[in-house]
């Protein structure tokens, strides 16, 4: 089945909104939207593997908060870390991110982000976190990306042990640097809008 681009109509005709990403079952049933398709996942092999479910009602919802603050206010912004923008701009974009990394500071239970399980909260959470911890100390400065963030701090510690974790970190840090290495992110690529200066806060100020 031709998808064509997510502008196109065909791909409108699945996803009226125009995103990724979507599942298409075998029924013709048609998921747009990370957290339904996770959902979904987690019921339909229910049994298979680790749960990815945290053990308590109360827990479960922090794991679907985390992930949605993820989905919701960090998704949309976070291209500022890496992509081309006015200075002016990309100040504001990423005093939004510290913003929602200090909300999930005040949500993060410990050791994993909703307790004594890894969730999809976690599942959520890591692959961003490998780009955080891999660009802004590189391109921006940042001493400590978890400075004065003890929650988020130990949870990231937790999240280098389990191995399917190490997994994404690798897969993730091996995007980061073929991005941030190869040939299109040259002069009038990635890097070159992330030269010092394009942050322009002083440095004693940053993270």
């Amino acid at each position: 089945m031709e998808f064509g681009g997510l502008g196109s109509e065909q791909y409108k005709a699945i996803n009226p909104q125009g995103k990724m990403p979507v599942l298409l079952l075998t029924n013709g049933t048609i998921l747009p939207e990370s957290e339904v398709i996770v959902q979904y996942i987690l019921d339909k092999w229910e049994g298979v593997g680790p749960s990815m479910k945290a053990p308590t009602a109360e827990l479960r919802a922090i794991a679907t908060l985390a992930a949605r603050i993820h989905d919701q206010y960090i998704t949309p912004i976070q291209a500022c870390m890496y992509r081309k923008f006015e200075a002016a701009d990309r100040a504001i974009l990423l005093k939004q991110l510290v913003k929602q990394m200090d909300v999930l500071e005040h949500i993060c239970v410990g050791p994993y982000v909703a307790g004594p399980e890894i969730t999809s909260g976690d599942s959520a959470l890591m692959p961003t976190f490998v780009f955080m911890t891999f660009i802004l100390p590189r391109y921006f400065g940042w001493r400590d990306v978890f400075a004065g963030r003890p929650r988020l701090a130990a949870w990231w510690l937790e999240m280098q042990e389990p191995r399917a974790s190490r997994r994404v970190s690798v897969h993730s840090c091996c995007c980061c640097k073929s991005r941030f290495s190869t040939a299109h992110c040259k002069p009038g690529g990635c890097s070159a809008g992330l030269q010092e200066g394009s942050y322009p806060v002083k440095p004693a100020e940053r993270y």
